[in-house]
C-alpha cells in the first residue's frame, strides 16, 4: 500500500503543482483586504462594496472559464492544459506587481483586471485535476488522495499568507507578486517538459483489464442519450444545486472573518492573523485530512451513501461554529497591540476562537475529501472534466456571491458582522438540505454508470481482438 501511495503522488505531481500555485496566492487578497483598500484608495475608509465585487467577480470568471477548460480536459491532453493554465496564471500574478498606487478607481480597475486574468486561467485547475486523477488514482484511494492534496493546499496557503502579510505590511507587495508570478511561470514550463499524460478511463473497475492492452483506447464521447441518462440524473443535479449555496457558507471565514478581526476596532494585524491561523487552522486541516480520509474511504466501501451523510454532518458543524465565533466578545486593540501575538493570546476569547478555528478546519476536510469522489463515481470517464467544471462553476458562483452579498450586507447593516454572518450562513445551509435528496438516488445512478461501462468493456474487448487479428494478418 505504501508503494501505491508513493506511485500516485509521483504520477499526479502536476495536480499538486497547480494546487500549490493557487494556494500560495489565493489568500493574499483576502488577508490583506484592508491594506489593499488603502493602497488603491489612499487614506479613505474601507471600500467593502468594491472589494467584495472584485473578489466575487474574479470567482465568477473562474466559474465561467472552468466550463471551457472542462470541455477541453475531456477532449485533449490534460498535461498541456495544466502547462498553459499554470503559466498564464503566473503571468497574471506578475502583472499585479505593476498596479499604480493610490489612484483610486484607476488603481482599482488595473488590480481588478489582473485578478480577472488569474481567475480565467485558475478555472482550468479543478476540472483538469478531476479528469487527470480519475485516470491515475485508484478509486479505493480517492479520499486519501484528496486528503493529501488538501493538506498540501492548507500548508501552501498558510505559507502564502505568511509571506504576503509580511511583504504587504512592509509595503513590498509588488515583490510578492513579481517573485511568485515568476516562479509559477517556471512551474508551468516544468509541467510542459516533464509531466506525463495518463491513459483515459484506465482506473474504471469495469475497464481496467481490457485497457491494459496498448492498442485499446477509450474514445467514447458524450451523446444526447448519455447526457440524459448520466449527467442529468438526480445526484448530479443535487451536487450542482448544493454547490451554489454551500460555498456561500464556506466563503465566510475567508472574507468576513479576516475583515472582522483585522479591521477596526479589533485591529489584529494581518501577520498576527496569519500566525493565529497557522497555530489553529492549519493543524485542524492536517489532522482532519489524515484522520477522515481513510475513514471516509472505509465508510464509502461499506455504503456510498455514507459519503453524503458525513458531508451533511460537516456542513451542520461549520454552520454552528461560524455563528459561535462571531458571538464571542472579541476585545479591541490598538494598531500596535494588534501586532503582538502574545497580547492576542493573553485573552481567553482568542483561545476559544483558536479551538473553534481548529475544529472548523478539521470538519471542513470532511466535505472537501468526500464530494469529488462522489462526482467521479456517478459520471462516465468522458464527462469527468465537464462535470467538474459545471460543479466548480456553480460553486464559484456561490463563492463569488458570498463576498458580494456579505460586502453589501455589511455596508447596508452599518458594519454589523453578526447579522451579516447569520444571513449568509442561513443561505448556505440550503445546500445541506439538498444532499438528503442525493442520498436516495446515488446508488441507482452508480448502477447506471456501471451498466454502461460493462457494455463498453465488451465492445472494447471485441475491438481489441479484431485489432489483434488484423495485426496477425499483416505479419503473414
Amino acid at each position: 500500500m505504501k508503494n501505491k501511495k508513493e506511485n500516485v503522488i509521483k504520477k499526479a505531481w502536476p495536480a499538486f503543482i497547480s494546487k500549490i500555485s493557487y494556494a500560495m496566492t489565493i489568500s493574499a487578497v483576502y488577508l490583506n483586504v484592508i491594506i489593499i483598500s488603502k493602497l488603491l484608495w489612499y487614506n479613505e475608509p474601507f471600500h467593502s462594496g468594491e472589494l467584495g465585487l472584485m473578489i466575487g467577480s474574479t470567482m465568477i470568471m473562474t466559474a465561467l472559464s472552468g466550463i471551457l477548460f472542462g470541455y477541453l480536459a475531456d477532449k485533449f491532453s490534460r498535461k498541456k492544459i495544466y502547462a498553459i493554465s499554470i503559466t498564464f496564471y503566473g503571468f497574471g500574478l506578475l502583472l499585479n506587481g505593476f498596479v499604480p498606487f493610490g489612484l483610486g478607481n484607476v488603481s482599482f480597475y488595473f488590480f481588478f483586471t489582473t485578478l480577472l486574468i488569474q481567475g480565467f486561467f485558475s478555472g482550468a485547475f479543478t476540472p483538469t485535476e478531476t479528469s487527470y486523477v480519475n485516470d491515475i488514482v485508484d478509486q479505493s484511494m480517492r479520499s486519501r488522495f484528496y486528503g493529501s492534496i488538501n493538506a498540501v493546499f492548507q500548508l501552501a496557503q498558510i505559507l502564502g499568507m505568511l509571506v504576503s502579510s509580511i511583504l504587504f505590511q512592509n509595503l513590498l507587495w509588488r515583490q510578492f507578486y513579481w517573485i511568485l508570478g515568476s516562479l509559477i511561470i517556471l512551474e508551468g514550463i516544468l509541467v510542459a517538459i516533464k509531466a506525463r499524460e495518463p491513459k483515459r478511463a484506465m482506473n474504471q473497475e469495469e475497464l481496467k483489464e481490457v485497457l491494459k492492452s496498448s492498442d485499446v483506447k477509450y474514445n467514447y464521447k458524450l451523446t444526447k442519450e448519455t447526457i440524459r441518462n448520466t449527467i442529468l440524473r438526480r445526484t448530479n443535479m443535487v451536487a450542482f444545486i448544493e454547490g451554489i449555496f454551500t460555498t456561500v457558507l464556506l466563503s465566510i471565514p475567508d472574507f468576513l472573518l479576516i475583515a472582522y478581526i483585522t479591521g477596526p476596532p479589533h485591529n489584529v494585524a494581518p501577520f498576527t492573523t496569519t500566525i493565529f491561523m497557522l497555530i489553529t487552522g492549519v493543524p485542524g486541516a492536517i489532522v482532519g485530512s489524515i484522520s477522515f480520509a481513510k475513514i471516509s474511504d472505509h465508510l464509502a466501501k461499506k455504503n456510498i451513501r455514507n459519503r453524503i451523510y458525513v458531508i451533511i454532518t460537516s456542513l451542520i458543524g461549520m454552520f454552528g461554529i461560524f455563528l459561535f465565533i462571531f458571538i464571542l466578545p472579541i476585545p479591541n486593540f490598538s494598531l500596535e497591540e494588534g501586532k503582538s501575538i502574545a497580547i492576542i493570546f493573553n485573552h481567553p476569547e482568542f483561545i476559544i476562537m483558536g479551538v473553534l478555528a481548529f475544529l472548523a478546519k478539521m470538519i471542513y476536510t470532511i466535505y472537501s475529501i468526500n464530494q469529488p469522489p462522489i462526482l467521479q463515481k456517478i459520471n462516465l470517464p468522458e464527462a469527468q472534466g465537464k462535470i467538474s467544471s459545471i460543479n466548480q462553476s456553480l460553486e464559484l458562483i456561490g463563492s463569488g456571491l458570498g463576498p458580494i452579498i456579505a460586502g453589501f450586507l455589511l455596508a447596508s447593516l452599518n458594519q454589523d458582522y453578526r447579522s451579516t454572518v447569520l444571513i449568509s450562513a442561513t443561505i448556505g445551509m440550503i445546500g445541506c438540505l439538498t444532499w438528503l435528496l442525493g442520498a436516495k438516488s446515488i446508488k441507482r445512478d452508480i448502477q447506471g454508470i456501471s451498466s454502461i461501462l460493462k457494455i463498453r468493456a465488451e465492445e472494447l474487448k471485441e475491438n481489441g481482438q479484431i485489432l489483434d487479428e488484423i495485426s496477425l494478418i499483416a505479419q503473414d
